[in-house]
């Protein structure tokens, strides 16, 4: 059977039946709404429309199907919730028992992971031959008083050359001394101290933790290699000045 919202215009029709006549419609009282929205049978809207003598066609005007309203969600027992809570107990034991069992090495790999691309890019190419052909260009242009064409020509591929050799040199000596200051970086490892396993409770002060000096590390990050470098000539001139 379809159920309809009410709407002012019913409630309307409704107030204006006696309420014998509503008795003698054979209607659930229950049945008949009296606010706005609340739901009515198809039938019990008939049964006014023929009552109060107005066309069905107005009583439906403004109507809809009445969806009612979604269940409450119901309250978890007190089971539930002692199991979930032992679940995100185990999870963090998991999660943390990973984060100690990883190598110092894995997390500065992690956090350095631009160092492992290809160091020739296709705007260095474009850089070292754009170099060599000015050169060898500007070589020619001031041979041009030379008779000999030849000996420009070779004069010019020479420079080229050179100015080629001069700058695969200098890059190659740089990307070793890159590749020196990784290795040195990496060989580093970090000094760990097992202080107990993590329960999920708050855990004690430990008494002897306050001598324990902190060990920083200056070698980490982009700029590692220059702030250990800065450090160690600020430390040498201290131990100087005093």
């Amino acid at each position: 059977m379809v159920v309809l919202t009410t709407t002012p215009r019913i409630l309307a029709a409704v107030a204006t039946l006696p309420a014998s006549t509503l008795s003698s419609l054979n209607l659930d009282l229950d049945s008949i709404p009296s606010t706005p929205g609340a739901p009515i049978e198809h039938a019990t809207l008939l049964a006014i429309s023929k009552a109060t003598r107005s066309s069905l066609n107005s009583l439906l005007r403004g109507t809809k199907v009445y969806t009612p309203p979604p269940a409450p969600k119901p309250e978890h027992t007190p089971e539930y919730v002692a199991l979930m809570a032992r679940l995100r107990k185990e999870e963090e034991r998991r999660e943390y028992a990973q984060l100690v069992s990883r190598k110092p090495v894995d997390l500065i790999d992690g956090d350095t992971g631009d160092d492992e691309k290809d160091d020739i890019s296709p705007s260095l190419v474009f850089n070292i031959l754009l170099s060599i052909v000015l050169c060898a260009g500007t070589m020619f242009y001031l041979t041009r008083w030379w008779a000999n064409d030849g000996l420009r020509v070779l004069a010019s591929l020479s420079t080229g050359l050179l100015v080629g050799v001069a700058e695969v040199t200098v890059y190659a000596g740089y990307l070793r001394k890159v590749k020196q200051s990784r290795d040195k970086e990496r060989s580093k490892r970090e000094t760990k101290q097992f202080i107990g396993e993590y329960t999920g409770e708050p855990a004690e002060p430990i008494d002897h933790m306050a001598s324990v000096d902190k060990q920083e590390i200056w070698g980490r990050g982009i700029n590692g290699g220059m702030r250990r470098r800065v450090r160690e000539k600020w430390e040498k001139e201290r131990e100087s000045e005093n």
